[in-house]
């Protein structure tokens, strides 16, 4: 079975034992943290036409086969932090927070810009800030698997039908676009489904009028070149994200190893709250953060299964 008919069963909530089957923990590489552009799949290999079923006791994987599925660890480790977005009114409440601030900032920067408004921007990342990919965290969770950037792949690939909006995302984004101010986003979505995207926006009356006003990724997650390239043309007047990295690269997570101690992972955390305290003036005045408890670079230093709980406040 290939990846690619394996997605439209997990959305439907239909694998069953199938994934059961495919769940294997055994050497599968490491899944990063965020929706970081990793060197993706260039094409997901579709099943040789012979290839054996799935049962109970599934046959060894040939050797062409993709490596396996890691399952989530622990289980249902995501499952609360997924609730929080999709059931709480709370989380709703944030956003709209969130929107009303960066409405009130606008609002003064266009006032007091020097500049014709067109030549103002505002950039905003995608993922978990405009786009709420909440089907396919609800796919994961059903299927008891960790992220993996094959699956996540197809879903920009494939099911951009499916894609909601945070809220109050859309709502600042016509407004700004109705003072003249130019919207820009800079995301870490691969550049290969630069297509995709763009329906995918304007099915949601978000579109991208200008290809210059959509900034993906072709083989980096650092956004710096990029933001640097919208500096030379506006003068940004907000940023809004819901990654620390999607403001400043100053934020990315030192390198922690895999088999780390907790005090590694612990002074890496330490750290990049100490970036955070450097700059407090910028937190609700030009840079717009938003919640998301589900992943991000502040998985970075954890993922470590129950070895995670050693970063809990002590007893």
């Amino acid at each position: 079975m290939s990846v690619r008919s394996i997605l439209p069963l997990m959305l439907a909530g239909a694998l069953g034992a199938v994934i059961s089957q495919m769940v294997v923990n055994a050497q599968a590489p490491r899944a990063p943290a965020s929706r970081a552009t990793v060197p993706a799949v260039a094409a997901v290999p579709a099943a040789p036409a012979a290839a054996p079923a799935l049962t109970p006791q599934a046959p060894a994987q040939p050797e062409h086969a993709l490596p396996p599925f890691r399952p989530e660890d622990p289980p249902g480790r995501s499952l609360d932090a997924n609730l929080f977005v999709q059931t709480s009114a709370e989380y709703r409440a944030c956003c709209l927070q969130a929107y009303n601030l960066a409405s009130l900032r606008l609002a003064a920067a266009v006032a007091q810009a020097a500049e014709p408004a067109d030549r103002l921007a505002v950039v905003l990342d995608l993922d978990e800030t405009v786009l709420d990919n909440g089907a396919f965290q609800s796919m994961m969770i059903r299927s008891k698997l960790a992220y993996d950037q094959r699956l996540w792949d197809l879903w920009e690939a494939e099911h951009w039908d499916k894609w909601e909006l945070v809220p109050g995302a859309k709502a600042f984004i016509l407004e700004a676009r109705k003072a003249g101010v130019t919207v820009i986003y800079i995301s870490n979505r691969n550049e290969k489904f630069r297509e995709q995207t763009r329906r995918g926006l304007e099915r949601l009356g978000i579109d991208v009028a200008d290809e210059g006003h959509l900034k993906l990724a072709s083989d980096t997650s650092n956004k710096t070149a990029r933001r640097d390239a919208v500096d030379k043309d506006f003068r940004v007047v907000l940023h809004v994200g819901d990654n620390l990295r999607d403001f400043d690269e100053a934020f990315r997570s030192p390198a922690v190893a895999a088999d780390a101690d907790a005090a590694a992972s612990a002074a890496a955390i330490r750290r990049r709250k100490e970036v955070v305290d450097e700059h407090a003036d910028d937190w609700g005045n030009r840079w717009i953060i938003l919640p998301n408890p589900i992943y991000g670079e502040w998985m970075k230093p954890l993922d470590r299964g129950l070895r995670d709980v050693d970063q809990l406040v002590p007893e």
